[in-house]
């Protein structure tokens, strides 16, 4: 697969997928603040430090699963633990009228 910038799976949330008009404030928040971190999970993969030596180089399976499972892993982190941050983001915003 490629690098990061194209993004060979997608980010973690989908607008063209979703009804929009059915979208809330929330729905779009979490998804936001899951794209983010799975994108920092998957670039913190390909830093120096989590590299090794293999003597069979990774396939572009392995590293397309390896960038699921963060995106997956990023959704639940931002459902279960990152509740403030999704709530500080959604105060944010104004009041819809």
């Amino acid at each position: 697969m490629s690098s990061m910038s194209s993004n060979p799976i997608g980010p973690a949330f989908n607008v063209n997928s979703m009804n929009v008009n059915k979208m809330d404030v929330r729905d779009a928040t979490e998804a936001f603040v899951s794209d983010i971190f799975a994108k920092i999970l998957n670039s913190a993969q390909d830093s120096e430090l989590f590299k090794e030596n293999k003597l069979i180089p990774e396939s572009n399976t392995e590293k397309w699963f390896k960038e699921w499972i963060n995106v997956e892993y990023a959704n639940m982190l931002t459902q279960k633990s990152l509740t403030p941050l999704v709530d500080q983001i959604i105060s944010s915003f104004p009041p819809q009228r």
